[in-house]
């Protein structure tokens, strides 16, 4: 396989992607696949959380997380894949 290593040397590029615009658009994506999966959690709650920050990968850029945030909800992915059938739906 073929490695591809893309190296962002615009300043202009990186300003976009360290831009607030692309935080909000990260986190709201984020917060979709958040509210999926805690409606997939047959468990009840809201166990599952969103996190973004800024990451150190590709020259830097906003990421997101969505992680369980109690045992409910980690059971919830484990047993059910209730964050897993939210981000393929």
């Amino acid at each position: 396989m073929d490695v591809v290593n893309i190296q962002f040397i615009s300043a202009g590029f990186k300003a976009i992607l360290e831009s607030d615009g692309v935080k909000n658009l990260v986190e709201t994506e984020a917060d979709k696949i958040c509210e999926k999966a805690n409606a997939n959690n047959d468990r009840g709650g809201k166990g599952f959380a969103v996190q973004v920050k800024h990451m150190n990968y590709g020259g830097g850029r906003w990421g997101a997380f969505v992680y369980a945030k109690d045992t409910k909800a980690s059971q919830a992915e484990s047993e059910e894949k209730a964050l897993t059938r939210a981000i393929n739906s």
